[in-house]
């Protein structure tokens, strides 16, 4: 995969996964839409993309948009998929959130 989004506040990648088993494509939308609450599965659909997969759409949130979920020609274990996120909330606020949640005894 290769994508260029030019952005000062958000940090976007592609990911290419091996997976130890062959799950369907539903399998694993499911799997990361349910793993934690900021995780969001896009659709592979061009107008939810366009909608939702955007530095614009993450933007000031501190959910991760995952989409384009696609199995990969190199076998079926092999997935490619691609995330944005505000790098701002997650990179500096998010680590000093989990700090204060853990010393207040609330994680």
């Amino acid at each position: 995969l290769c994508v260029r989004i030019a952005t000062m506040r958000s940090h976007s990648q592609p990911l290419t996964l091996k997976l130890t088993e062959d799950l369907t494509v539903e399998e694993i939308e499911k799997i990361i839409d349910e793993d934690n609450e900021w995780s969001k599965v896009v659709p592979n659909e061009r107008e939810a993309t366009m909608r939702d997969l955007t530095p614009v759409a993450a933007s000031g949130t501190l959910d991760i948009p995952v989409g384009r979920i696609r199995k990969l020609s190199m076998g079926p274990q092999y997935i490619s998929a691609f995330t944005v996120g505000d790098q701002l909330l997650w990179g500096a606020a998010e680590p000093v959130r989990r700090m204060l949640k853990i010393a207040t005894g609330t994680l």
